[in-house]
């Protein structure tokens, strides 16, 4: 019988009268307290309320609805990011250097020094006549390098090289063919969310934050390029003067080894955008 009481009054509920005597119910109950130290100060606060929704004030102050999703700071960290996109394509994307053995002869003095040894304390041996004869003059070798960088745009004349490597080089080279046109694409979306679309600010953050999702996709190529290397490839052409960074094999190394700051500028850029998506 207790039992069938019991669930009665589960089904009943609570009862609003006594529903609104309390502040917060299971996380702060009790009964309320005066809210107002008198009577004038009520209608001092009802009034101020009163004067808000004439003005069509919905929101007190300090709501966070009232917070732009988009600050202005952060409309120009965006529109810096996108120009920056566009001005690293005629920047270094790849770079290194090549190696090469320069002979150098010596002078009769540093032959003299070589044969005499260290401090040319020794003469040479002089003939009958009185002339030193030197059998032998050592030559030096010296190792240099020569720096060399390419453009995203000049990159484009050693595209027929890579397409006719290994399956691993030539599917790199067409998905960083796709992330330089990225590069343009994105970054001119992204002006155009900022600047040319209409409507509420609301409307436009919606918008901006669908173009800028679009930005995991570069990074996305990047990260899946640095993974396939792991396989590496051979190329279809001599390496023999080509950059040290080019190896005899196409793998890792080369393509950590052989990027440079432009392209990594353009990295930068993409991240900042996809992030900022998250935030809006």
């Amino acid at each position: 019988m207790a039992e069938n009481e019991q669930k009665a009054a589960e089904k009943k509920g609570i009862d609003p009268d006594v529903r609104f005597r309390y502040l917060g119910f299971d996380y702060q109950p009790g009964k309320i307290g005066e809210l107002f130290k008198s009577e004038e100060e009520k209608k001092s606060w009802v009034q101020r309320i009163m004067q808000r929704r004439q003005r069509g004030a919905g929101v007190r102050d300090e709501c966070t609805l009232m917070v732009p999703r988009v600050a202005p700071y952060e409309k120009i960290v965006l529109t810096v990011t996108s120009v920056l996109l566009v001005l690293s394509l005629f920047f270094p994307w790849f770079s290194g250097y090549k190696e090469f053995q320069v002979e150098q002869t010596p002078t009769e003095q540093q032959a003299l020094t070589d044969d005499s040894g260290a401090g040319g304390t020794e003469t040479p041996q002089k003939d009958e006549r009185g002339f030193a004869s030197i059998s032998a003059a050592k030559k030096k070798v010296e190792i240099r390098k020569e720096y060399a960088s390419a453009t995203a745009l000049g990159a484009f004349g050693y595209l027929g090289d890579v397409l006719s490597s290994g399956f691993i080089l030539m599917l790199t080279g067409i998905l960083f063919l796709i992330y330089m046109l990225l590069c343009i694409g994105l970054a001119a979306y992204t002006l155009y969310a900022l600047y040319g679309v209409k409507g509420d600010p609301d409307t436009k953050a919606v918008k901006l934050k669908k173009i800028l999702r679009w930005n995991w996709i570069p990074v996305a190529i990047w990260g899946f390029c640095l993974i396939i290397s792991f396989f590496g490839a051979d190329y279809s052409f001599n390496t023999a003067n080509t950059l040290v960074q080019i190896d005899k094999s196409y793998g890792i190394g080369t393509y950590l080894g052989i990027l440079s700051y432009g392209f990594y500028i353009t990295l930068f850029a993409f991240i900042m955008n996809a992030v900022k998506a998250i935030e809006i």
